[in-house]
């Protein structure tokens, strides 16, 4: 069974946004790859992206708020088939090296979701 892995949210003010959740929710800050700011419950971490740098991964059409979700699956490859068939947007693509996941797809609504084989970093 897959599970929710993390949720992530550009922003103009990544302080801003980690003192508000860490503050209001008690999320603890955790280690990461990548640009962002990672935020945890222990169980569902938040990753707060700064928006002009993940505009240069992912374009310009990139805009501040939520921006996707990940799930923690036992096996990418096998969902290839599934979820072509089931309308994603998109075909599994590996994500760059600098990257928490190892691939995104993007549903038939075109959310973006990430798929990692790995546990988040603790």
């Amino acid at each position: 069974m897959s599970r929710i892995r993390h949720i992530a949210i550009t922003t103009k003010d990544v302080a801003r946004l980690v003192k508000f959740y860490t503050t209001v929710f008690g999320l603890k800050v955790v280690p990461g790859r990548g640009t962002g700011t990672y935020l945890s419950d222990g169980h569902v971490n938040l990753a707060i992206l700064p928006l002009e740098p993940e505009r240069e991964t992912e374009g310009p059409y990139l805009k501040e708020g939520f921006y996707h979700f990940g799930f923690q699956v036992d096996d990418v490859d096998a969902l290839r088939p599934i979820s072509e068939q089931m309308g994603a947007t998109s075909k599994i693509e590996k994500r760059p090296e600098n990257r928490e996941v190892e691939a995104r797809l993007y549903d038939p609504d075109g959310n973006p979701v990430d798929l990692s084989k790995r546990g988040w970093p603790t």
